[in-house]
């Protein structure tokens, strides 16, 4: 409960009155006139809305820059990042990548210096936008990779789905980039051109890093880029943290690194899936 000084209130306001000229000056032999209870409640009221607004304030900046920024500072190896919505990215050696804690309501957008390999989950009511400054990549849900070199140049490699850049500063110029397809930007202009060469995004799966990513998240990826089926057999263990590097291991070898750190026991099941379930 909200204990309100009138007193306090209306007297701040009264001097403020005086200062200013606005009350009538007081006659000789006159007593101070007593001002009604209810201007002494109006100033308190007014107190109050400019208190509430100078916090509005202070809250709404600080909700805004709520923002957390992940750095890849070893030279030799992949991190996996896991966003808010489910998107998964590799940030290559020297990279840096921000965005938000949680994706706003009308759009997810991050921020990059360096190379990155981005999966963004599909949500077309949310689109994904990739600011490198001085361009602008959309998506909706795809697969592609971005090699930013300076502060206007950068390479785009498409895998999956389809891509629009907005070029600024050369026009505002708008690309559609398709699967296959490279787009590069340079001071001068930009070219596009077809490359089907999937060695391009390799990278990301030598030596791939999870720094405290969850169990459920780590098997994610593995299922991805080695094409497997890896299960938990027990949901209880899907939050489970775990910070590991794999340097270029098999599949078993994963596996059994996974069930030795985690305590875990892993069961081959008739369709090639693997069951992780706690010993």
């Amino acid at each position: 409960m909200i204990n309100i000084d009138t007193d306090f209130a209306w007297g701040k306001l009264h001097g403020r009155l005086e200062r200013e000229g606005l009350l009538p000056e007081k006659q000789a032999g006159t007593r101070p006139q007593a001002f009604p209870a209810w201007m002494k409640w109006a100033a308190s009221f007014l107190l109050l809305i400019v208190a509430g607004s100078i916090f509005y304030f202070f809250s709404s900046k600080e909700e805004a820059v709520k923002l957390f920024a992940t750095t890849n500072e070893m030279t030799d190896q992949t991190l996996v990042k896991f966003l808010d919505d489910g998107s998964v990215i590799y940030l290559a050696a020297n990279t840096t990548l921000e965005c938000p804690q949680a994706f706003p309501n009308k759009e997810r957008r991050v921020k990059m210096a360096g190379q990155a390999y981005f999966e963004v989950r599909h949500d077309p009511d949310k689109p994904f936008r990739v600011d490198l400054d001085h361009a602008l990549i959309e998506v909706l849900g795809t697969s592609f990779n971005v090699s930013r070199m300076g502060d206007r140049e950068f390479d785009l490699f498409v895998e999956e789905g389809l891509v629009q850049v907005e070029i600024r500063g050369q026009g505002r110029s708008k690309v559609l980039v398709e699967p296959g397809e490279v787009l590069s930007v340079r001071e001068d202009g930009y070219r596009k051109f077809r490359n089907n060469d999937l060695e391009l995004t390799l990278w990301r799966q030598n030596k791939m890093h999870f720094r405290d990513e969850t169990l459920e998240h780590v098997l994610a990826v593995l299922n991805r880029n080695y094409k497997a089926s890896l299960i938990l057999g027990d949901q209880d263990l899907a939050g489970r943290q775990m910070t590991v590097t794999f340097f270029n291991n098999s599949l078993p070898t994963i596996v059994e690194l996974i069930s030795l750190s985690m305590n875990l026991q892993a069961q081959v099941q008739p369709d090639s899936s693997i069951v992780f379930t706690p010993r």
